[in-house]
């Protein structure tokens, strides 16, 4: 699993059958300061994910098993699991890492 942010939306008007009615995001990996990593992934979300969330992404069977009660009959490598709240790091456990840049970056949804 890993946490990104989602940075866009992929359309496709013809798709294999076993994916019509699935939603497809765009989602970059970031690490815990929140830097990106170099790629961006395709996955598919169930749970209306919109851009400039951060998600929690699982791959391979997982993220199959994660939409359907029969993974092997589902043509994805990426699945968004959870809309992530807020995160929360112990910063004693953590070197280098600000709580006040962590708060910044992840900040808490209103309530």
């Amino acid at each position: 699993m890993f946490i990104g942010r989602v940075v866009g939306t992929v359309w496709a008007t013809k798709k294999v059958d076993n994916v019509k009615s699935l939603r497809f995001l765009m989602i970059h990996p970031v690490n815990i300061d929140k830097a990106p990593n170099t790629n961006v992934i395709v996955a598919a979300d169930t749970l209306g994910a919109g851009i400039g969330e951060l998600v929690i992404c699982s791959y391979g069977h997982a993220a199959r098993r994660a939409l359907s009660e029969h993974p092997n009959e589902l043509s994805i490598e990426a699945a968004v699991i959870g809309i992530v709240d807020e995160i929360e790091v112990d910063e004693k456990l953590l070197h280098g890492l600000e709580t006040e840049k962590l708060r910044k970056e992840f900040p808490a949804p209103p309530k």
